[in-house]
């Protein structure tokens, strides 16, 4: 483990969270949110690589990397268990957070679990692929609530994406009297606000048309996903955490974990063939072209999911507790310093 001598403005008493996936384009910009908000954090971060460990340090005084991997289980345990605040924006890895849960609960006390963890996942689990993939918007769908919604949600297939590994660690979490709280943003738009990856695979669909020449969807492109900006991302992430940690009463609502606990962050809702128009209008190329799911599937594996699928979110719960997204403009963030993404 790498440390550092003590930033002035942290003291023993603290707080102190440990965040993996800080060198991604999710948690490097829920880091630096977290430290931009709250200076005086003692913060740890799982690093791989030590050169990264070494940069990043470089730019949060107050950092003190945990040179390790996700399958470190030991380590990430201990490493949990000296946290009041655990955030992991790892992917989907159903040991890693368990073994969090584990150190979390080292220090749980008994009665109603407290929220001390949040997990990054997704709405991809809510996309039933028995269905055929048209690239267009099902007259009978509907936008998901995490209100109304919240258990059907966590009740899913378990072979969908990412639902298999939410509902483990909603089932772990609950065993161990530690309260979790699962944070599901839709597509995610601008640049990443943390030091090292500043781009996501929405640049992928934009170099696509570029070298193609042409922009494409999946049938008639109404397909929707519910987006927000990866700033409001990591600010929405930060604010569940500050209620978090305060008492029942100074808390805006009440912060739900487990069954009660899963979060969409979302903003506005967006057509495939929206976003294939203003890439097609910035690049001055013609009309959109529609392709088959075939086609999709030969420019990328999973085209057909990416271009063809979509599903609407509402982030009830966090709306209800006080937050608020900031950045409405989705084509402002999709040139966001001069970047080339859609």
């Amino acid at each position: 483990m790498m440390s550092l001598e003590p930033d002035p403005k942290t003291t023993p008493t603290s707080p102190c969270v440990f965040i993996t996936g800080v060198t991604g384009f999710v948690g490097g910009t829920i880091l630096s949110c977290l430290l931009k908000a709250h200076p005086n954090f003692r913060v740890k971060a799982l690093i791989r690589e030590e050169r990264d460990a070494k940069e990043l340090q470089s730019v949060y005084s107050n950092l003190t990397p945990i040179i390790g991997e996700l399958s470190s289980l030991s380590l990430l345990i201990s490493t949990a268990a000296e946290a009041d605040f655990v955030i992991h924006a790892g992917g989907d890895n159903v040991p890693a957070v368990c073994a969090m849960i584990d150190g979390l609960a080292s220090r749980a006390t008994a009665g109603s679990p407290m929220p001390r963890l949040i997990s990054l996942t997704g709405p991809r689990s809510l996309i039933d692929l028995s269905n055929p993939i048209t690239g267009n918007l099902s007259a009978s769908s509907r936008p998901w609530s995490d209100i109304t919604d919240a258990h059907t949600i966590l009740n899913v297939p378990e072979d969908r994406m990412h639902a298999g590994a939410d509902q483990a660690i909603v089932a772990h979490s609950t065993a161990k009297g530690v309260g979790t709280m699962l944070v599901s943003p839709g597509q995610l738009w601008g640049q990443g606000k943390g030091h090292l990856k500043k781009e996501s695979n929405a640049a992928f669909y934009y170099a696509t048309v570029k070298s193609r020449g042409r922009a494409f969807v999946i049938g008639e492109g109404t397909a929707t996903w519910s987006w927000s900006s990866i700033g409001d991302l990591g600010d929405a992430v930060v604010f569940l955490m500050e209620q978090a940690l305060k008492s029942g009463s100074e808390r805006c609502g009440q912060v739900g974990v487990n069954r009660d606990g899963y979060y969409f962050v979302r903003t506005g809702d967006l057509s495939m063939m929206e976003r294939a128009k203003a890439v097609s209008e910035r690049l001055g190329l013609g009309e959109v072209e529609s392709v088959s799911v075939d086609a999709a599937r030969e420019i990328h594996p999973f085209g057909p999911i990416m271009w063809g699928c979509g599903e609407r979110t509402r982030s009830d719960k966090l709306l209800e507790l006080g937050w608020r997204p900031k950045e409405a403009d989705w084509k402002a963030l999709m040139e966001e310093g001069e970047g080339e993404r859609a």
